[in-house]
């Protein structure tokens, strides 16, 4: 079934529903969800003393479910099934949720991945949250690329990261204000000290230790 189809269908089914809020979708949803463990915890190849626990079309339908409920949220949120999918398979492509390996300290160039295109340099201002920002430097370093740190990019000539994807809101910021980004690259924050001089090449994903 098309993309498309789903959400149609989802819509005329919680059309009929007496129960729309999403508190209440949330839950059984979660609850969706948790259910799917039982079937891994009651494998009798995994644990050999345990009782199965349903059939294999059982098991089936759990996943079947977990997946139409969290459809369904996502539409009482407003958000695209669709879309949601789509970005969810890039940011496992971009590997968003695993740690860059993490570089030698003799290395002069950190690898990560390419977030926003552009070549910056300058004084880097090394942070591990928001509360922390003081404008010491133009080039800010961040461990987790989370959405807070977006407000205070228009500071900066560019950004560097240790964790994140191509498709995480500090790297959607950046490109936004055409902001060079280096995202992912595992222990930037740990290498770069706070003062020092360094360049970054948004293009390649790469930065350099001056």
């Amino acid at each position: 079934m098309e993309f498309e189809n789903i959400e149609k269908l989802i819509a005329e089914l919680m059309a009929k529903e007496d129960r729309k809020d999403v508190e209440f979708r949330h839950i059984i949803a979660v609850t969706e969800v948790g259910d799917i463990g039982k079937y891994i915890t009651h494998d009798p190849k995994l644990n050999p003393n345990a009782r199965p626990h349903g059939t294999k079309d059982d098991e089936v339908l759990a996943y079947g479910q977990a997946f139409v409920q969290l459809a369904a949220l996502a539409y009482l949120r407003g958000v695209s099934f669709k879309e949601a999918f789509d970005k969810g398979m890039q940011n496992w492509i971009d590997a968003d949720w695993k740690k860059a390996a993490k570089q030698a300290p003799e290395k002069k160039i950190l690898k990560g991945l390419a977030a926003s295109p552009g070549y910056a340099s300058g004084i880097a201002e090394v942070v591990t949250s928001i509360s922390e920002i003081k404008n010491t430097g133009s080039i800010l370093v961040v461990r987790y690329a989370t959405p807070e740190f977006a407000a205070v990019l228009k500071d900066y000539s560019g950004c560097i990261s240790d964790h994140g994807g191509k498709t995480c809101h500090l790297a959607n910021i950046a490109r936004e204000m055409n902001l060079p980004c280096v995202v992912g690259t595992g222990n930037a924050t740990e290498l770069i000290k706070a003062g020092m001089a360094v360049s970054l090449d948004g293009e390649k994903g790469e930065v350099y230790l001056e």
